[in-house]
């Protein structure tokens, strides 16, 4: 199929959500839903309770054409779960530093689930329902075999519970990211939406440190699948968040630390550019293919950004 048969005719920034329904895998088990989406949160406390709940509560509200799979053992998950209406594994793995692997994760769901495509999201990222409204406009055409998206976030701080049933408080928080966000470079990403075929062995990545999340675009590409970019129609919400989870600070977990440099070595090397760039794009008129990176107008609106990252880095902020 040509992917130019995916072009929807709207006239706003979002599509317009097709009837998409999940056929079950068979009769004897329950549907599938859509999409799992599944993430390792930090452990519960006074610091994290706030966004890790703003942000899970946002990914159960896209149900029922997403479920959500929290994983992990650490102080507070499972209850958390429970609360969400969320699934719970405990069964992950972890490196000699005592930090979860991406590679376990990644393995725990897919033999978990049974959902068409997988999301992995970090855990202080607010979703809303256009994220269901990409998924369902590549899931809905053939145009790919396989493909893995991704997008840009916003950087929003946010200190209070979110109701997502209220519709102003929704209104508020979209506003706030106008008028209070800052959007960040293609080089953060919070998110992989891909086909269930993909990333069924990976290296044993660190998780919440540098170079796998590069690699997870790159090896894709490497691969000749289609790597979407997303950030033309999906609202990615980043709380801002401190590093005192980490006695490295923010450079050592993505740029000096032991654990980064480890990724840096599985993952054949950084990747930024090659990492952070698809080779197509989801529109508001539909799909179509990104140009050369050198004629591309993203990838020049960015540097400043990405610029503004490696600062920030550098100075350990």
């Amino acid at each position: 199929m040509n992917p130019s048969n995916l072009n929807p005719k709207v006239s706003d920034r979002k599509p317009a959500m097709p009837d998409v329904v999940c056929a079950p895998i068979d009769s004897k088990h329950r549907p599938a839903p859509l999409v799992t989406l599944f993430a390792l949160p930090k452990p519960f406390g006074v610091e994290t309770d706030l966004i890790q709940k703003n942000a899970i509560k946002s990914w159960t509200q896209l149900s029922p054409h997403v479920e959500v799979l929290l994983i992990g053992d650490e102080d507070g998950i499972a209850e958390t779960a429970t609360e969400f209406g969320a699934r719970h594994s405990n069964q992950l793995e972890f490196n000699s530093h005592g930090t979860p692997l991406v590679s376990s994760a990644f393995e725990i769901a897919h033999r978990e689930t049974n959902s068409p495509f997988l999301v992995y999201c970090n855990s202080d990222v607010i979703l809303m329902k256009d994220f269901v409204r990409a998924i369902e406009l590549l899931a809905a055409h053939e145009s790919f075999e396989k493909f893995v998206a991704f997008g840009q976030r916003t950087n929003l701080k946010v200190d209070h519970p979110i109701d997502f049933e209220n519709k102003s408080e929704i209104e508020n928080l979209l506003s706030d990211c106008v008028t209070s966000g800052k959007l960040a470079t293609n080089a953060c990403k919070e998110y992989f939406i891909f086909s269930r075929e993909l990333y069924q062995q990976i290296p044993e990545f660190a998780i919440g440190r540098g170079n796998w999340d590069n690699w997870m675009i790159h090896s894709a590409k490497q691969d000749k699948h289609a790597v979407i970019n997303l950030s033309d129609i999906v609202t990615v919400i980043h709380q801002d968040h401190s590093y005192s989870h980490t006695s490295t600070g923010r450079r050592g977990c993505y740029v000096s630390g032991e654990e980064a440099r480890q990724n840096q070595r599985l993952a054949g090397g950084r990747h930024l550019i090659s990492g952070s760039y698809g080779n197509w794009r989801l529109t508001p008129t539909g799909l179509q293919r990104e140009k050369p990176l050198f004629l591309n107008p993203s990838f020049w609106s960015d540097i400043p950004r990405f610029g503004r990252l490696m600062m920030n880095l550098m100075s350990n902020g």
